[in-house]
């Protein structure tokens, strides 16, 4: 299948923040440019490890090194996701974050 046949499942209005960069991370950034719409100069990747930056550098994602804790998280996520315009979506594979917490 070449990339104009993968289905497209929805469209991101706003920032798009990815939490996380591990190997769920790095499958996730696939899946997403495949089936959602949405402006690449506003997604971001937070991650406390920057092994795999060169990944996202290469895709044009702009990476935050930071941990999101339960210190951090408001002041860190609430300027991501509001900022643009639009409806901010955020996805978490971290394994230490709680999606639920974050909701």
């Amino acid at each position: 299948m070449n990339k104009n046949e993968w289905p497209v499942h929805g469209r991101i209005t706003g920032p798009l923040v990815m939490i996380g960069f591990g190997s769920i991370g790095k499958g996730m950034l696939h899946l997403l440019g495949r089936h959602f719409e949405f402006d690449r100069s506003r997604f971001v990747v937070i991650d406390p490890n920057d092994a795999d930056r060169a990944l996202l550098d290469e895709n044009g994602i702009r990476f935050v090194h930071a941990a999101v804790t339960r210190d951090s998280y408001r002041n860190l996520l609430k300027p991501l996701l509001t900022q643009g315009g639009g409806q901010g979506f955020c996805v978490n594979v971290s394994v230490d974050v709680s999606s639920r917490a974050v909701m």
